[in-house]
């Protein structure tokens, strides 16, 4: 444990964390604290008292999520064409806003996707 609090510490001096990239992109930095330089989203364990919280892994802001086309058919990695019969929407599809402007901002392209997906398996 006092390698990895050291390690943060050495991130926090140098804005870059090497293991977990926190603070790598201005998504990630929206959700910093502004007052933390160089980077928002590392400050040094070094003033008690510390407290922990247990975190588990979401499917929210992820940046994860299946390529997918106009009428949201997912494409095949190997060659980028759409998977017949394979749909995704919301999160379960890569994000199509360079970043996350705010709550709700995933409802409107998922209603949208929807939207096209429906349209599009009604013309087969």
């Amino acid at each position: 444990m006092q390698r990895t609090i050291s390690d943060l510490n050495d991130y926090a001096k140098t804005g870059v964390d090497k293991e977990f990239h926190r603070g790598d992109t201005e998504y990630d930095r929206y959700y910093g604290d502004p007052d933390v330089t160089p980077n928002p989203c590392l400050h040094a364990i070094d003033q008690a008292p510390f407290y922990a919280i247990r975190i588990d892994p979401g499917d929210f802001g992820t940046h994860g999520g299946m390529e997918i086309n106009e009428n949201a058919q997912v494409l095949r990695e190997s060659d980028s064409q759409p998977i017949d019969g394979l749909y995704a929407i919301g999160n379960c599809a890569a994000a199509i806003l360079p970043t996350y402007p705010g709550p709700g901002a995933t409802l409107g392209p998922a209603m949208t996707f929807g939207y096209q997906a429906a349209k599009h398996l009604s013309e087969k």
